[in-house]
């Protein structure tokens, strides 16, 4: 079936098609009622979507790029963070977090619609962009230098994530996909009970008689019972056992198929008038995805024996992990007198992971020790939301000299909720790549390990924004003020138990289930002396932490037509308190004053830019900004992080990082959407923030934070867009080439003592390329891109020295990621999308002194989506 061809009805439209489409004809159509004039745009389905986001670009002020919607749809991202990867100068780690022209997530800051947003994450102070699903954005702005518009805290750079409008008509979409990884051709490891749709699991938290007991005695010891109680060891013992038997043991692994993946999302939004210059519209919204990917793992920590430098710890293991993520969004709008607009916004986001991972470990050459083996299991699961709700409104006055207002209120909570997270490991008859036999519970007191988390971050943010506009001699000034107040406060607890064996006989520890080892038979029979212990200790993320910035600002932006100057400054005072917990005692631990920050300060912007001609521009921009610490790192609370599984260590000494930034950039938007920028930055950090490692031994690797004395990143930016009409119509071809480097010196500090005291930064990798091959059909009907990106190696963490010998920096190695997306659009309405996601097979890999010392495999996804809309 023949395509419809586009029809553009308003006078922007038509401007735009214009500049951006090469071929443009106009048409008349008669129908048996009425004629109807419509203008026929026969460009390229690229120059259509990329017309909005590449004219808001060119009018930035600043250095910025823009992803918009059908852009982010064209490479097949499914959500922000994928999609950011594609942005000049921006790479992406660990599928969650950006980093922008080298500097690592903690020096970029995000926004939604302009307003500060929460996290869930426990180790990271920025939200990971993964929750975000691409069918809620109408467009992601990364502003890569500073102006006094933005937060203070400002690095790398800012990304503010805008979620879709609301439609000027009736709009309906619905879409409906599935999809397979190649790592899921084998079984996935699984436990218990199926979670439910949503991936809840309702039965892992502890029951109410185990945290009545917690509150009683501060411990579940049968010691702190009996003492309590003032009763005997045996009766306390009982009391003991009874907990136990309220704690959910349906840990038992086994493998199941696997299914192919599930997403579907639906939307509809309208707009009605209400009376004469009164209109309603509304936009709702619901996105779902459950899938399963399995990956094989391969671990070492390094550390020396004598004069060699020896694996201490490897593993190899498999890892499945079921994740179910559920989004939903809301806005409603009130416009009057076509110049005041009142918005709300409610967003919902919502993913679950459940991660089992099982494999043999081996101890190596570690000193006055045989070489062990034995068989690890890991579950983890975890439950992160976020709910944003936002008011906002836009005001003009056209009888006071057109002033603007625009002003919003936010209030957003984000929720990390892991409960039940089980660690066992069992000694083993085998050896790495081999078949476990003869599986034996150790006799510990910790021969299984539970850990319940909880994390509650909470934002209240508002503020407002006045212009006023003067038109002088055909030049135009444009006066800004506004003003801001963000509080933010986080919640966070946890609890470690273990079940302990140190009675058992040995023959019930042999080859047994973890049900039948630790359920109600085993734990109720007195000669198995099964027991739960678990107090807070120091390791517990047990802390409350606030923090409260009140912000003022002033710019003015003048505009000729050859040149245009915007400049401002803002002033900021930053508050911020974090206090470790002691549960038992319900006391603080440590001197508040040591975590306690108080900072007032000026930071501003200027950015100059030059009009050559229509078609080309020069910018040069300088910003002061700073980055803080966040409210965790500066307690000494360790936390595992998700993601590496390395545990974490805060530091209390840790001080704000001076910013200052230089960029210029040439830009050229030629005909039919072409566009050339070539860019230079500078970044000259003054006690930036580094992760290093500060232990390793046995299986435990110990990140921590120090300030650094100075570091400076620098590099070029190319970027661009050029029609290949000459070779075919419809061809095209775009991307971005980013060349850099970086220096830090960092001194030795807080018992760290680092190999390299001068080095390349955290995150920082010396090239990242970004391309794309397209293709669309002059009739509309198909459409295709072919998208690779790779990042140089980056330091993954900072070596240490250990026993007076320095292991080095650790390098996550390049990533080639190639991938192909094919669109058929079988009419007007319909959409039916394939995608193939890493076709090279690339896997992770990160590598230590010329060894790897964790690699993961990836495998390629294949995906298939159908979209209804009108």
């Amino acid at each position: 079936m023949k395509r419809t061809p586009i029809i553009t009805k308003h006078k922007l439209g038509l401007a735009i098609a214009l500049a951006l489409s090469g071929q443009m004809a106009l048409a008349q159509e008669q129908e048996a009622t009425e004629t109807i004039e419509e203008v026929v745009t026969t460009g390229t389905r690229l120059q259509g979507s990329a017309a909005a986001v590449v004219e808001e670009r060119k009018e930035q002020a600043f250095v910025a790029d823009i992803l918009g919607a059908e852009q982010i749809s064209r490479t097949g991202d499914s959500d922000a963070a994928a999609a950011l990867r594609r942005v000049t100068g921006l790479t992406l780690v660990d599928g969650k977090f950006i980093y922008i022209r080298g500097l690592g997530e903690r020096y970029s800051s995000t926004q939604l619609n302009g307003a500060q947003v929460p996290s869930p994450d426990p180790t990271r102070n920025v939200i990971p962009l993964d929750m975000f699903p691409a069918s809620i954005i109408e467009s992601l702005e990364v502003q890569k230098s500073y102006s006094a518009d933005k937060p203070a805290h400002f690095g790398g750079g800012n990304v503010d994530i805008r979620t879709k409008s609301l439609p000027e008509e009736e709009a309906f979409e619905i879409q409906i996909g599935t999809g397979w990884n190649s790592e899921s051709s084998s079984d996935a490891l699984a436990y218990g009970d199926s979670n439910d749709w949503l991936g809840s699991d309702d039965q892992r938290a502890l029951a109410q008689p185990f945290l009545q007991a917690l509150a009683t005695y501060g411990s579940v010891n049968f010691t702190d019972i009996a003492r309590y109680e003032e009763i005997s060891t045996d009766q306390a013992r009982l009391i003991n056992r009874d907990l136990m038997n309220t704690m959910n043991t349906d840990y038992d692994v086994y493998t199941e198929s696997v299914s192919p993946d599930i997403k579907g999302s639906v939307s509809y939004g309208n707009q009605f008038v209400l009376a004469d210059d009164w209109t309603f519209g509304f936009l709702g919204a619901v996105d779902y995805d459950r899938a399963t990917r399995n990956s094989d793992q391969e671990r070492r920590v390094l550390g020396f024996s004598g004069e060699n430098l020896v694996n201490q710890y490897r593993s190899e293991s498999q890892i499945s992990t079921h994740s179910v993520e559920l989004s939903g969004m809301f806005n409603t709008g009130l416009e009057f007198g076509n110049n005041h607009k009142l918005e709300t916004s409610s967003i919902f986001l919502r993913d679950t992971q459940d991660r089992i991972q099982r494999g043999i470990t081996e101890t190596i050459d570690t000193i006055g020790e045989e070489n062990l083996s034995f068989f690890d299991t890991d579950i983890r699961y975890e439950e992160r939301e976020l709910l944003s709700h936002q008011l906002r409104g836009s005001h003009l006055f056209p009888e006071l000299h057109n002033i603007a207002i625009d002003w919003q209120y936010t209030d957003a909570t984000s929720r990390r909720d892991a409960p039940g997270n089980v660690f066992t490991r069992q000694g083993a008859d085998a050896d790495i790549g081999e078949q476990p036999q003869n599986l034996n519970y150790q006799r510990s007191r910790n021969a299984a390990v539970l850990e319940f988390q909880d994390l509650e971050d909470q934002v209240e943010n508002y503020g407002a924004d006045i212009e006023l506009p003067f038109y002088l001699d055909g030049n135009e000034l444009l006066l800004q003020a506004g003003g801001e107040v963000m509080r933010k406060a986080r919640e966070s607890y946890g609890r470690r138990f273990g079940f302990s064996t140190e009675s058992t006989p040995l023959s019930e520890l042999t080859n047994t289930e973890f049900s039948e080892l630790f359920g109600p038979d085993s734990v109720n029979d007195p000669d198995n002396n099964l027991q739960v212990y678990g107090a807070p200790t120091l390791t517990d993320p047990n802390y409350l932490a606030a923090q409260q910035i009140e912000a003022g600002y002033g710019l003015f932006d003048y505009t000729t037509s050859k040149w245009r100057l915007n400049a401002g400054a803002r002033w900021e005072q930053y508050s911020q308190v974090s206090a470790q917990i002691d549960l038992a005692t319900s006391t603080i631990i440590g001197a508040i004053e040591n975590t306690t920050r108080r900072e007032d300060d000026w930071f501003g912007g200027a950015g100059l830019t030059y009009f050559v001609d229509d078609t080309t521009q020069l910018r040069l921009t300088y910003g002061k900004s700073t980055v803080r610490p966040d409210l965790r790192e500066i307690t000494e609370v360790v936390f595992i992080d998700p993601l590496t599984s390395d545990k974490v260590r805060g530091n209390p000494n840790l001080i704000s990082t001076d910013v200052q930034s230089f960029d210029a950039r040439w830009e050229w938007y030629g005909p039919a959407g072409d566009n050339w920028s070539l860019g230079a930055f500078y970044k000259d950090l003054t006690n930036p923030i580094e992760s290093v490692e500060a232990k390793a031994t046995d299986s435990d690797r110990v990140i921590t934070f120090l300030n650094g004395d100075t570091g400076h990143v620098y590099g070029l930016e190319f970027e661009f867009l050029k029609d290949l009409t000459m070779v075919t119509d419809g061809l095209f071809v775009n991307g971005n080439l980013t060349l850099s480097d970086s220096e830090i010196t960092i001194q030795n500090t807080g018992g760290v003592e680092l190999t390299n005291n001068e080095r390349r930064m955290t995150g920082h990798s010396k090239y990242v390329i970004n391309t794309q091959l397209g293709y669309d059909t002059l009739d509309g009907e198909h459409s295709a891109a072919l998208v690779y990106n790779v990042f140089g190696e980056r330091i993954a963490f900072a070596g240490s020295v250990f026993g007076g010998r320095g292991i080095d920096d650790a390098f996550e190695q390049p990533f080639h990621s190639l991938d192909a997306i094919y669109t058929w659009y079988p009419d007007f309405n319909s959409k039916l999308r394939l995608k193939v996601q890493n076709l090279l097979g690339e896997d992770t890999e990160i590598m230590q002194n010329g060894q790897v010392i964790q690699k993961q495999t990836v495998g390629t996804s294949v995906s298939l989506e159908y979209s209804y809309s009108f």
